[in-house]
Formats: structure tokens, C-alpha cells, sequence
């Protein structure tokens, strides 16, 4: 006897001749299989798969009766999902097509080994659970779809739909019977959209996930609406047959963009608006600060008042300025060109250069050899981090270092200054003004924020490090990296 570690499988027998029932029943309880009943007839074996819920049923196609085990097997698979074999003398071609409408799991013409039935037996049981298995996940699949708001959808590999979910029909206004006449992926389109989102479909057929493509969507009624569509391509053997995606609608989200936008644009008139004014009168009082303090007869009790009057209005100025300079860059009206990045440096170095301190700077770069795609913001981020070093640096005499090296695809620039230093916990904010209002450390005001969105806007990025690793009181070093190029 042949042995099989397997599984104690229920089997149902349907065999209308009784020694070949009883000598198969033998067989397979010795195997180790369960025989739970045995039918002669069509209509018994029907009742019995009905009542027994067997794993397998081993079916002659010649039984008892008017009805034979192809139709048996057919009104069973219509009532319960039951695997089937089929064991019969008969081969011809006129049977075999007739018991294949069936989907049977083997057809094994008698007589046969007992190797080749144990073979069947456990391969159809095999196929049934990863059936089964297949049927509750895309069962779960469906469920969890229809609990969506969003549009799920499946295509074939031509556009056509194969499956919506029950927002889709919801959202587009279609019928089942509209699904079932057949509906393409570009119906649900906007004709000045199709287009697009034809050559998009081709992409996703050549195996190209999308993430997040916007559209203007159009429903069975002809109205739209705005959509953001994720589509990802359905893999069998290696080969895309299909696509499935998501539509999500953001005509809310729209409408808030559209809003912000307006509420953008009315702060941005406002700044421009009172930048202009407050600039004005700036100005002239700066004018007339200066005419005080270059009268011959100014009284010297007076002028300490004056000259701080006058710092805090060209600080106003200063404050307007960066406002409006954040404000063109985050809005992305700056334009970038190539530019060498020794001209912005040498300006800063020397607006540095003219406070009455002390300043010593030792820095390698050079003209003619670094070049960035850039604009003349760049003067405003070099002098704020030269201003910050110079701010923070109690010594007599200010000493900080520039050097500029190749790091990959970017340049290196790093300021070490001489400062007080910057705490570990410190440095994760330093360059997030909203995140460090009311602290009180080096780089504590809008210059180093202004710097950080300078630097984004071409692209690098910026960090601070302590000058001497594991000794932040002997001062910082602000590393810039900038794209090489332009």
C-alpha cells in the first residue's frame, strides 16, 4: 500500500456500481482518508454533497437514472463549491468536453493506479484550499473597497473597466447594466484630459506605478469634477494585463487652495502695500536722524538718543526687507541663472568688513571657479551668516574661517566662527524661527531662517555642527551645500 502524509480529507464516493464503491471506499480509508457516504444516483449524490459537505467528491460520469455525474456535478457546483474528480471508463473526446464545462479538478479514465488517484486526490484538495484561499481575500478585498468614499477601479490591459466599486457608480453616475455594456477608463475622463491620461495608461502598462496624477473627471451627465488619480499595474507572470487605482475627488481640496491662494495674494498686496508706506517714511526719518547728528551744533547729550533711534529704524527697514525677501522666495517668483559664487561672497565680506570691530576673515574661495544656478539672494545669505559670527564672537578681535571644498555633486561652504556656540538640542531648530521664538542663543533672530529658505530655493541645504567635534564652546561651523552647475 502506498503511504501519504496528508490530511484526514472527507471524501463523498458517487459510484452506482456497489463492489468498485466498496473496493474504493477500502482504498481510501486505508489511506487514511475519511469516506463519508456513498450515492448511486445523480440526485442522491447531489443530496449527500448537500448534507455532508464533503472536501472531495470522487464522481463516475455513468450512474444509475436519467441524470449522469456530469450533470450531478453541475447542479452541485451551482448550490456548493465542492471539488470534483471524475472516474470513468469512458475517454471519449464528446465526454471529456462535455465533464470540462464542469471545471472538474481531475478526470481519470479506469483502471487507474492507486499512486495516480492518491496523486489527483491531494492536488485537487490542494488547488481547492488555495481556490478557497483566493475566494476570501478577494472577498475581503471588495469589502473593505465598498467601505471606501474613493472610486476603486480595475482595468484590463486595453483601458476597459473590469471593476468599480460602489462609489464609482456613486461618484460617475453609471448603472450596472451601463458597467456591464462596457466602460472604458477614459469615458470617466474630460475630453481635454483623454489625451493625457491615455498616454499615462500606456506608462502604467509598461509596468510604471503613478503616483497622484491630477484630472478633470467627467460623469455620465457630462458635469466634472477635479480628481487625483493613483494607479499601480496588475502583474501576472511578470507581465502587466492591467491596471487598478484609486479617484479620489478634491473639489474641496480645490476650493481651499483657491482661498489661501486669494488670502495670499491679498497679504501679499498688504505687505507690498505697507512695506512701500513704512519704507517711505523710514527713509525720511533716517534722512533727518542723519542731518541731526552731522549738525555742528548737535549737543553731545543728545546724540547717544539719536544714534540708537536711528539703528532701530534702519532695523525696521532691515525687518521689511527680509519679509518681503521670504516672502518672493517661498512664492517662487525668484528666477535662477548661473552665477559665480565669488561676487556674492566678496559684497558680503565686505559689508562685514566696514563694522569697527576688528574683523579677521581667512577664506579659499575664488572667482571664476564656483559656479551655482542661483540669483543675488545669495549676497543676503552669506552676509547673515557672516553677520551671525560676527554678532556672537565676544573676542577682541573677531576671527572666522571660509572654506569652500567639492563635495559630490554639490559645493561645501562651511562658516567657523569663535562664538559662544550652539547647544545639541539647539541645533534642531536653529533654523526654524517659529520653532525657537522667545529663546535667546547665537542665531536667534530672522537671519539664519532667511538663509535656510535662500539655500532650499537652489536647491541645497544647510546644517551647523560644533567647530571643534564634542566642544560647542569653542564656537560653530555653518556647512552650506549648494548644486554644482547652472
Amino acid at each position: 500500500m502506498v503511504e501519504f502524509d496528508m490530511e484526514n480529507a472527507r471524501i463523498l464516493i458517487v459510484e452506482d456500481e456497489a463492489v468498485v464503491a466498496e473496493n474504493l471506499e477500502m482504498t481510501l480509508t486505508d489511506t487514511g482518508y475519511e469516506v463519508v457516504g456513498r450515492a448511486a444516483s445523480a440526485d442522491d449524490a447531489v443530496n449527500a454533497a448537500i448534507e455532508l459537505k464533503p472536501d472531495l467528491i470522487l464522481m463516475d460520469i455513468v450512474l444509475i437514472g436519467h441524470k449522469n455525474g456530469i450533470d450531478a456535478s453541475r447542479e452541485i457546483k451551482e448550490k456548493i463549491d465542492i471539488p470534483t474528480i471524475f472516474l470513468t471508463a469512458y475517454s471519449d473526446l464528446d465526454l471529456v468536453d462535455r465533464a470540462k464545462s464542469t471545471e472538474p479538478y481531475a478526470y481519470i479514465i479506469k483502471p487507474f493506479q492507486e499512486r495516480q488517484l492518491f496523486a489527483s486526490i491531494e492536488m485537487a484538495l490542494y488547488k481547492s484550499r488555495m481556490a478557497r484561499k483566493l475566494k476570501e481575500s478577494e472577498a475581503k478585498f471588495r469589502d473593505l473597497t465598498e467601505l471606501l468614499p474613493q472610486t476603486v477601479f480595475e482595468t484590463d490591459e486595453k483601458g476597459n473597466l473590469t471593476f468599480a466599486n460602489r462609489a464609482g457608480f456613486d461618484y460617475f453616475g453609471y448603472t450596472q447594466d451601463d458597467f456591464d455594456r462596457g466602460l472604458t477608463a477614459l469615458q470617466m475622463m474630460s475630453p481635454e484630459d483623454r489625451d493625457r491620461a491615455e498616454e499615462n495608461i500606456g506608462r502604467v502598462m509598461n509596468g510604471e506605478q503613478l503616483d497622484g496624477v491630477e484630472y478633470t473627471a467627467q460623469r455620465k451627465d457630462g458635469s466634472t469634477f477635479p480628481c487625483i488619480i493613483y494607479t499601480t499595474p496588475i502583474i501576472r507572470e511578470n507581465k502587466p494585463v492591467g491596471m487598478r487605482g484609486v479617484i479620489a475627488d478634491i473639489t474641496k481640496r480645490k476650493a481651499a487652495e483657491k482661498r489661501i491662494e486669494e488670502e495670499y495674494r491679498r497679504a501679499e498686496f498688504h505687505i507690498d502695500l505697507m512695506g512701500h508706506d513704512i519704507n517711505n517714511m523710514n527713509q525720511v526719518t533716517i534722512g533727518y536722524l542723519d542731518m541731526l547728528l552731522q549738525a555742528p551744533d548737535f549737543p553731545d547729550k543728545f546724540r547717544k538718543g539719536v544714534e540708537t533711534a536711528l539703528n532701530h529704524v534702519k532695523k525696521s527697514a532691515d525687518i521689511i526687507y527680509n519679509v518681503k525677501m521670504l516672502s518672493m522666495i517661498r512664492s517662487g517668483e525668484t528666477k535662477l541663472r548661473k552665477i559665480d559664487i565669488y561676487p556674492a561672497y566678496r559684497s558680503a565680506l565686505k559689508a562685514v568688513e566696514s563694522s569697527p570691530r576688528e574683523i579677521r576673515i581667512n577664506s579659499n574661495i575664488t572667482e571664476g571657479r564656483y559656479f551655482i544656478s542661483g540669483n543675488a539672494f545669495l549676497f543676503d545669505a552669506f552676509l547673515n551668516l557672516l553677520n551671525n559670527a560676527v554678532k556672537f564672537d565676544q573676542h577682541e578681535i573677531v576671527e572666522i574661517d571660509v572654506d569652500i571644498s567639492s563635495s559630490d555633486d554639490n559645493w561645501r561652504i562651511e562658516f567657523k566662527d569663535r562664538g559662544r556656540g550652539i547647544s545639541d538640542d539647539y541645533k534642531k531648530i536653529i533654523f526654524n524661527r517659529m520653532e525657537r521664538a522667545g529663546e535667546s542663543a547665537q542665531g536667534s533672530g530672522l537671519g539664519l531662517t532667511i538663509v535656510k529658505y535662500i539655500v532650499e530655493s537652489y536647491g541645497g541645504s544647510i546644517s551647523v555642527e560644533d567647530r571643534v567635534k564634542g566642544d560647542r564652546t569653542q564656537g560653530s561651523n555653518f556647512i552650506v551645500l549648494l548644486p554644482k552647475g547652472g
